[in-house]
């Protein structure tokens, strides 16, 4: 997209380049009319209820809530992959490149974290799911800032990759609550993809922006710095955390039964040999 572009310069912030004629009423627009689309997919999914598929000890909440991530995931999951591919060109600079396509998806996502957090207060999970509470913390803040002045809208669109590992995540999940086996082709496809792309979209984008925070750290204010530092340390110690558990889940819990299979077969074998020879 071309367009005027002037400094963006306040107390704050000096050196940053923005694009005119993307304006912050449409971020806010799309903001605020993502906060109502959510809530509107809330209770819609609350009015149909439960899948009878879904395991009867499985609180209505945690589907809901599940299944409404799992959407947004979808949506931001594939809009991010289309500004891969349809503007690699905001890599060349993360900071100032901004265009409608790639800057509306700030935004709308923001506006489904806020959703989320106000549902977990709300229905009183925000403790409960205090590791999802913080990592919201350090997701709206740092999305926030970045629409609203129309700043590092490529670091969030690297950042966004993250959702592209969570529509398996989260599809994952929700076989789970189905009562879809663990044995089953379509389980193990699921988690196979879910841990290749949690690598590739999670562990990479973060990476790459901890990198762009050592390369390009004097083109930000010291204050911005600070809560960017601070925000990638949470998402960072979350997603290892994450993935670890995912690890003992989906691979470990694999061998492990592997192990036993083998343990029961040679167990049968000498068995029967034994019964033979007596």
């Amino acid at each position: 997209m071309t367009g005027l572009k002037t400094n963006f310069s306040d107390s704050m912030a000096s050196e940053f380049t923005v694009v005119q004629d993307v304006k912050r009423w449409h971020g806010y627009t799309v903001f605020f009319g993502g906060i109502l689309l959510f809530q509107l997919l809330n209770l819609a999914v609350t009015k149909i209820g439960n899948p009878k598929s879904v395991r009867s000890d499985i609180d209505p909440w945690r589907w809901r809530n599940l299944f409404i991530s799992w959407i947004h995931a979808a949506i931001v999951g594939t809009w991010d992959i289309l500004c891969l591919v349809l503007y690699p060109e905001f890599m060349n600079d993360l900071i100032a490149y901004n265009n409608f396509f790639i800057y509306l998806m700030i935004p709308f996502s923001t506006a489904y974290f806020v959703y989320d957090s106000i549902d977990m207060i709300v229905n009183r999970m925000i403790l409960k799911n205090w590791e999802l509470s913080l990592h919201h913390i350090a997701v709206i803040s740092m999305f926030w800032y970045n629409f609203h002045a129309r700043i590092c809208i490529g670091y969030n669109v690297l950042a966004l990759m993250a959702e592209i590992n969570s529509f398996f995540l989260h599809t994952r999940k929700l076989l789970q609550m189905c009562q879809v086996g663990f044995d089953t082709r379509l389980y193990k496809g699921v988690s196979y993809i879910n841990l290749v792309t949690f690598l590739l979209c999670r562990m990479t984008s973060v990476s790459r922006i901890f990198y762009g925070m050592y390369d390009e750290g004097h083109r930000v204010p010291s204050f911005y710095f600070v809560i960017l530092t601070m925000s990638m340390v949470i998402m960072a110690v979350i997603n290892i955390i994450l993935f670890w558990r995912l690890c003992q889940t989906d691979l470990l819990r694999t061998q492990d039964k592997v192990l036993k299979d083998k343990t029961i077969t040679v167990n049968g074998n000498n068995n029967r040999n034994h019964l033979k020879v007596d």
